[in-house]
């Protein structure tokens, strides 16, 4: 146990040396180290409920839920997070944010995304939320072998692991290196906000250039239908809704002008306003974790209005290239 505890504090003080560098790919780095440390402990932690459950059963029923325990132990870190929740091992807030960090790991990791307005941002919030999952960490024994080898690492932190009171240096050592991170420039809030900012200038551009060059003279509401429309009809789901509501033209013009006048829309206005006053909340919030929700939230519930929007701006960019290509030939 303490070689696998101590080799969760070489991974945090690596990942340190990484974020001090204050570079994209270090901050990638970084977050990697720390997102493996917490998915590690979590699994640990749900093990040992797991084998409470073997030793309790033996007089009586399960401690645990054993359905929250099989889940834990698959290979979803969701799962993971989500059971450690169940079992008491944090409150909700520092599992919404695990689980909203672990997303930007994989993100950056398995699909390249870079994040670089708030990469390092990202990255020291999820060390420091790693030091308070293992400062809530309680093994099952404090065990020291032999066979343990403990890195210099570990040692800047531990000293001497032989006779140490071990629950007090370790949790010594996890307050350390939150400190450490701590004292790193905290930009958190200001980086999600005016990553947000940027976001939603972004889509504000779009559906002005939707508006003002367009080929028919419509307003911002109506562009933002348009855009939701159009990939809309063309679905099997679209074209369900117009069979089942009586439409029976042929020509995919009439369809989508009958689906903007029939159709429920998710979006049925200019987003931008309410955009703006959820900007406003994340700007004034005071709390990492708070903010980060209201970031997430923000990015996740806006991410298909936005790729719609951005799509028919980037159709309607081509159609004007292409008809300055063909006036150029003439």
């Amino acid at each position: 146990m303490i070689q696998f505890l101590a080799d969760n504090i070489d991974q945090l003080d690596l990942a340190l040396d990484q974020l001090a560098v204050c570079d994209r790919n270090f901050d990638r780095f970084g977050l990697m180290l720390v997102d493996n440390v917490v998915e590690l402990t979590l699994h640990r932690f749900i093990q040992d409920k797991a084998n409470e459950n073997e030793m309790w059963g033996r007089f009586s029923e399960p401690k645990h839920d054993p359905k929250i325990i099989q889940k834990g132990l698959g290979q979803s870190f969701d799962g993971k997070a989500k059971a450690a929740r169940k079992l008491g091992f944090f409150d909700q807030a520092l599992c919404e944010s695990i689980l909203n960090l672990h997303s930007y790991r994989n993100s950056s990791y398995h699909q390249g995304l870079r994040h670089e307005a708030i990469l390092h941002s990202l990255a020291l919030f999820y060390f420091k939320c790693a030091c308070e999952v293992l400062k809530a960490y309680e093994p099952q024994f404090w065990g020291w072998s032999s066979n343990d080898k403990i890195s210099y690492r570990a040692k800047k932190y531990l000293g001497e692991t032989r006779i140490m009171d071990h629950k007090a240096a370790f949790q010594a050592a996890y307050e350390r290196l939150s400190v450490v991170a701590s004292s790193m420039e905290n930009k958190l809030i200001h980086d999600l906000t005016e990553d947000m900012r940027s976001t939603i200038d972004s889509t504000d551009d779009a559906i002005n250039f939707l508006s003002a060059d367009g080929p028919d003279d419509k307003n911002r509401d109506e562009v933002v239908v348009d855009s939701q429309a159009w990939p809309f009809a063309f679905t099997d789901e679209g074209k369900r809704f117009a069979h089942d509501g009586g439409y029976s033209k042929q020509t995919v013009g009439g369809l989508v002008e009958w689906l903007i006048a029939n159709y429920n829309w998710p979006v049925p206005t200019d987003p931008i306003p309410s955009w703006m006053s959820r900007l406003n909340s994340l700007s004034n919030e005071q709390e990492e974790h708070k903010a980060l929700k209201k970031y997430c939230d923000f990015m996740r519930q806006t991410e298909d209005i936005r790729s719609k929007i951005d799509e028919s701006a980037f159709q309607l960019d081509a159609h004007i290239q292409q008809q300055i290509d063909i006036m150029r030939g003439k």
